[in-house]
């Protein structure tokens, strides 16, 4: 079952196109990669595919509704409970510890059935249960990436749209956050990643290339 499908799509700010032509389709289950320089898409990509932007020109399905000619709120609703977006930078609440980052969003996308032994079992998972008093400002940066992963799992998604979540990290932090991805795969959710890392290409079960808004197989950009 496709959850995500982008058809014929282009973009373009003010007459300059950032996306040509982008064909994608991302089946139940798949852990796919997109790689390419900065500059090149990639963010733009995510962010329509995901109902945050509008194409220019195109149409965008998710979950087998087309999103990218329904107003703003009809988005929301569809991604609600069953989309979960990890970006480059984390955006924790520095104010509050780890458990109430994830608690507070629970309550904000309603995700509060069982919400204590969910938390629990989500930081027995990334390795943080002994940070859970912690405030971000006390957190490596790896770990600070494994709250924001801990973050949209509460949110029990099918989905999972990552922009560069690794870029702020060093090559150890970054191959064990795609480790926590593949792990996270093979339970079931499915992956979309954007990355300019191609170390982590051995994560991935189909990867593609974007350069100039126009992508392609990966093996067919060399």
């Amino acid at each position: 079952m496709s959850l995500l499908s982008l058809v014929s799509v282009f973009k373009s700010y003010d007459g300059t196109p950032v996306l040509e032509n982008i064909n994608l389709k991302i089946q139940k289950g798949e852990f796919v990669g997109i790689v390419g320089p900065s500059g090149s898409g990639k963010s733009t990509l995510l962010h329509i595919a995901g109902g945050l932007e509008t194409p220019t020109k195109g149409e965008v399905y998710l979950f087998g509704k087309r999103i990218d000619n329904l107003p703003e709120e009809k988005r929301d609703k569809l991604r609600l409970g069953r989309l979960a977006y990890i970006f480059q930078f984390h955006y924790l609440l520095e104010d509050f510890n780890v458990w109430e980052n994830i608690e507070i969003f629970a309550h904000l996308v309603g995700k509060t059935k069982n919400l204590k032994t969910r938390i629990e079992n989500i930081l027995k998972f990334l390795r943080l249960e002994h940070r859970k008093d912690f405030k971000p400002y006390q957190l490596s940066g790896g770990e600070r990436q494994r709250v924001a992963i801990a973050r949209a799992l509460i949110v029990e998604p099918e989905l999972i749209l990552a922009d560069e979540p690794t870029g702020n990290l060093d090559n150890e932090q970054t191959l064990e956050i795609f480790d926590y991805f593949y792990k996270l795969n093979k339970m079931g959710i499915t992956f979309l990643v954007v990355t300019h890392n191609e170390k982590v290409l051995k994560f991935f079960n189909r990867v593609f290339y974007i350069r100039s808004g126009r992508l392609s197989d990966y093996l067919q950009h060399f």
